[in-house]
């Protein structure tokens, strides 16, 4: 080793080099410092024992990132932090069917490279959530890290080791993160909580498209139609929107309220107050919007107004 300590060692493995490098790790009995396993191979390794794969064992730190757990990838946690952006699965910007040809079968695989990259060399930061499911962190259940970590929430990649001391301690070690990214390097994405108080008579489930504009007339989206809300008259639903972009100063927003149904849309959702919370940067103002109706699969525009202080 030339003189070089084995905790100072950190080895980075792309696919089958995930586990190669989990083989190193047990030669020296888990004492190398890191080992990073990028989409680790699935085939050939799904349900093998801890001997023959990547394992948290295998070094004094290890975390992962599944981008392809349903084709390339392995499916199951393998680190002390296990990384799962997307789900794991169909990751933005991927070709969705086989007429892309090669890109179809590697995009979603090679994508934990470029995030891993992104964490050294972007612009921001890509913030996860320790979680249960995907699920779970898309309808807003999983944001507040400081329940279950020192820190704030865990970073994607290079920096993940800051969250070391306290995911090592954990007893059986073993957690997993959620997130959502953008289509594109720096794959950053930004969060808003998005409160609804309804006084529809009625129940409502169904989902909600919004828009934001900057002063400059840009605009970013986030579609929540993968996520059912249920509106009670007097009850708060809340929801977590995702941004491609963050605006500094917000000039309108676009909202949709949809059950899903293109047949014959009829249904209104009577709203007392819509309430738009920055979550990624908590400095900028809570925006709001007083008593409106939205009608089914129609867009409402509307200029947001600081929320009142008796309704933060």
């Amino acid at each position: 080793m030339n003189g070089a300590s084995l905790d100072s060692i950190y080895m980075i493995g792309v696919s089958l080099g995930a586990h190669i490098s989990g083989f190193v790790g047990k030669m020296y009995n888990g004492a190398i410092g890191r080992i990073t396993g990028l989409d680790p191979a699935g085939p050939l390794y799904n349900g093998n024992s801890p001997e023959e794969r990547l394992h948290h064992t295998d070094a004094q730190f290890v975390d992962v990132i599944h981008s392809d757990i349903d084709a390339l990838g392995y499916r199951e946690s393998l680190g002390h932090i296990d990384f799962y952006p997307n789900g794991g699965i169909d990751q933005p910007g991927c070709p969705q069917t086989i007429l892309s040809g090669s890109e179809y079968f590697k995009c979603d695989h090679q994508r934990s490279v470029f995030l891993y990259l992104s964490s050294i060399h972007g612009s921001c930061n890509i913030e996860t959530f320790p979680c249960t499911s995907y699920k779970d962190y898309s309808i807003g259940k999983c944001t507040n890290c400081n329940e279950i970590l020192p820190l704030k929430c865990p970073t994607l990649g290079f920096y993940a080791d800051k969250w070391k001391d306290h995911l090592v301690a954990k007893n059986p070690p073993g957690t997993k993160a959620f997130f959502a990214t953008a289509t594109r390097k720096p794959f950053c994405i930004f969060h808003y909580y998005l409160d609804f108080l309804t006084w529809s008579s009625k129940t409502r489930r169904g989902y909600i498209n919004i828009k934001l504009m900057s002063e400059d007339g840009n605009i970013t989206e986030s579609n929540l139609s993968q996520d059912v809300a249920t509106f009670e008259q007097y009850n708060e639903e809340t929801l977590l929107a995702k941004f491609d972009e963050d605006f500094d100063k917000i000039s309108r927003v676009f909202v949709t309220f949809t059950t899903g149904s293109v047949i014959d849309p009829k249904y209104k959702l009577r709203v007392l107050r819509m309430r738009l919370r920055p979550f990624t940067n908590p400095d900028r103002p809570t925006l709001c919007r007083y008593d409106f109706v939205l009608l089914e699969n129609i867009e409402t525009e509307f200029y947001p107004v600081p929320c009142q202080p008796s309704n933060m």
